[in-house]
């Protein structure tokens, strides 16, 4: 009877400290939780340029039949009114907040916040695990480029012992791509820990938008996710956080199309013009540029390897006309979950990057601490650099999509 009770105190006990340093571990990642950047009036288009409401007020409406949340702008438009904003997160006005950016080293991470990182990133690794594997399947070609990546993620081929950062780049199929489909790319020993696993970026307005509690931001930032401002353009403050990563030597994964397109192909910017027959607008590439300035200016070239996936969009379809995603009607005896994904070829710039600083002279590069944003607005050439880097890594990923997706239709 006493050893009962004092197992049943012990129980208790151990249960009171391990929900207790839960508890404190999410208090203290609600504190360094990421801010997104503050609502204004100034819209960007894809290459940083910022277009105030005095722009805005020469801009035509294109035809509504074909597009009705698509605007085209007329840059008629002084010099001062065609700048970025570089307003940052007012992280001193936001109540129970860090003063200073949560995007510490791995070595300086508070205790706290790494406990909550193990919590948020373990918890979520496994309860995605038993999702796909419960309610449908995933498949990781298991080819020698998935053994690459893998390698990479460990730190091996050189990585580690240059501080070389590894960017992946995909396709991105549904708003649940991250964590479905990425929680489920490293074996699960691998994947339950921070130091290995990937930092993210999401959109504001659906990961950290205001109407979230603090403590849902906070989880989701100990998640090693970042905001990132849709329509922020390439020189956002945002971006230059990210790159802070790319620059410690991170796994940084990116969905460079910047939104979710479920087509046997890319989708992006690029191909919207086509589809809207706006010839002046074809030769543009699919993907943001974003990518190709994380790639350029990084003070150690990153590893970068693309992967793609078909599948997600089973669970989220999209509507054909809206383009926005919506939950399946039969989630319980509908047509099970079956994932697909596929490794790339890593794919190397050196030449794109020394063919610019040839004709421009060296590159400036980013680092780790220093967020001086002034330092961070790209130039015309250093755009043109972008686009060759993204066209290269667009060419890479857009075979390896349409192999994925038409070889997931012939079974």
């Amino acid at each position: 009877m006493i050893s009962r009770i004092s197992w049943t105190k012990y129980v208790r006990i151990s249960a009171g400290l391990v929900g207790g340093t839960a508890l404190v571990s999410f208090v203290a990642a609600t504190y360094y939780r990421p801010l997104p950047l503050p609502e204004q009036e100034q819209e960007n288009d894809d290459n940083g340029t910022a277009h105030t409401p005095a722009c805005r007020k020469v801009g035509a409406k294109e035809d509504e039949q074909k597009n009705k949340s698509r605007m085209k702008f007329h840059t008629a438009c002084s010099p001062q009114y065609m700048t970025l904003s570089t307003k940052l997160p007012n992280r001193t006005n936001e109540p129970f907040c860090s003063k200073e950016l949560p995007y510490f080293s791995r070595e300086k991470t508070p205790l706290l916040l790494s406990m909550a990182r193990y919590l948020s990133i373990g918890c979520t690794t496994i309860l995605i695990r038993i999702f796909m594997n419960t309610y449908g399947e995933y498949n990781i070609d298991n080819d020698e480029h998935y053994a690459h990546f893998l390698t990479l993620v460990l730190g091996g081929d050189g990585r580690e012992e240059h501080g070389q950062a590894l960017i992946t780049i995909s396709n991105h199929r549904s708003l649940f791509d991250d964590p479905g489909v990425v929680s489920c790319l490293l074996p699960l020993w691998i994947g339950i820990q921070p130091k290995y696993n990937r930092w993210g970026i999401c959109s504001q307005e659906y990961c950290f938008a205001d109407a979230l509690p603090a403590i849902v931001k906070g989880y989701i930032g100990a998640g090693q996710v970042l905001p990132i401002r849709r329509g922020g353009g390439i020189d956002q403050p945002l971006l230059q956080h990210f790159a802070s990563l790319v620059a410690r030597g991170e796994w940084c994964h990116i969905f460079p199309e910047g939104g979710v397109w479920q087509w046997d192909e890319l989708g992006g910017r690029g191909r919207l013009a086509i589809l809207e027959e706006q010839s002046k607008d074809v030769g543009k590439s699919k993907l943001k540029w974003g990518v190709g300035k994380l790639i350029a200016h990084a003070p150690t070239r990153p590893r970068v390897v693309p992967f793609a996936h078909v599948g997600m969009e089973n669970l989220l379809p999209q509507d054909t006309i809206t383009r926005k995603t919506y939950l399946k009607e039969k989630i319980i005896g509908g047509e099970p979950l079956r994932v697909k994904i596929k490794f790339g070829k890593e794919i190397e710039f050196d030449d794109l990057i020394q063919e610019h600083e040839q004709k421009y002279g060296k590159l400036r590069v980013y680092s780790a601490d220093d967020y001086d944003h002034d330092q961070y607005v790209s130039s015309e050439s250093e755009k043109e650099l972008y686009k060759k880097i993204t066209l290269r890594i667009e060419h890479h990923l857009e075979n390896l999509t349409r192999t994925v997706v038409l070889s997931s239709k012939e079974k």
